[in-house]
């Protein structure tokens, strides 16, 4: 555990701050991963930053964490000295790091107590909760009580064998689960195919996609998503465990068959950094 001296972190250049409606902050309750070790930790570009190289301790990627104890009572004291017209252009994406609700936090519960926080704020513009993790479906009653709050959940295959002989990760059943569960309760979600891998059939996977709820879906790869035109990911060891990670058809063709698909299932289709922000305003009808 670690007592953190802020909380939102300012997003001046970079992923988050591109796009049509980029984010003003993100905001990360722990340093590191607890899903680092799994599949999607071979490939994470937050294993190659400064916050991690530093403070990891020497550690591998995914074996240590660091939990940010005091994180809702900053976000809390962050946004009551905030003017009205300062919260009111907050875009705050939860986490660009980390996951908020990886396996600690069912212990701690940082996430969960600064999603209280924002409850008691109904000013801000966005909250992108990021995730992939089944976890998130215990707050949802929560979530729902912040009108400008999304819920994005990683759905990056719907193979699962694919998943399992790499290095595991979450259930994917389960995560198709959480959207429709964030579906029927009302709350505004999203999938993100970040990075696509490989998947079982084009029209099957769009089309469970496009079926699953959610109101938005986003389409990225490895070249394009890792901030760095892929060559973070040529280094990590996801590069030695997929020879073809640098092949971006297969997702180039899923968002064109969803694309087709769009108007008719009233869902909005978006591709990498443009299409991650594209949120014009978090309350939706």
């Amino acid at each position: 555990m670690k007592e953190a001296k802020g909380i939102l972190t300012p997003q001046r250049k970079g992923f988050l701050a591109q796009g049509p409606y980029p984010f003003s902050h993100a905001l990360s309750a722990y340093v590191g991963c607890g899903f680092g070790q799994t599949t999607c930790g071979t490939y994470c570009y937050a294993q190659f930053l400064p916050q991690w190289i530093f403070g990891g301790g020497g550690a591998a990627w995914g074996r240590a964490l660091q939990v940010k104890i005091n994180a809702a009572e900053l976000l809390d004291k962050a946004l009551k000295r905030m003017k009205t017209e300062s919260r009111q252009q907050l875009r705050i994406f939860m986490s660009s790091t980390t996951d908020p609700y990886q396996p600690l936090e069912q212990t701690y519960q940082v996430t969960r107590q600064c999603l209280e926080v924002f409850a008691h704020y109904p000013d801000l513009d966005l909250l992108v909760i990021q995730t992939r993790s089944p976890l998130a479906e215990r707050d949802i009653t929560l979530i729902k009580q912040i009108p400008y709050a999304w819920l994005s959940v990683t759905i990056e295959t719907d193979n699962q064998a694919y998943l399992k002989n790499l290095k595991g990760g979450p259930a994917l059943e389960k995560r198709w689960k959480l959207i429709q569960s964030a579906s029927e309760a009302g709350v505004p979600s999203q999938i993100t195919v970040s990075p696509c891998l490989p998947y079982t059939n084009r029209e099957l996977f769009g089309q469970r996609l496009l079926n699953s709820g959610a109101r938005r879906i986003i389409i990225d790869t490895v070249m394009d998503g890792d901030g760095s035109g892929g060559t973070r990911t040529a280094r990590s060891s996801f590069a030695h465990l997929e020879p073809q990670w640098a092949e971006t058809t297969p997702a180039h063709q899923l968002y064109q068959y969803l694309c087709q698909q769009e108007a008719s299932h009233t869902i909005a289709i978006g591709w990498s950094n443009a299409g991650f922000n594209s949120i014009k305003h978090g309350r939706v009808p």
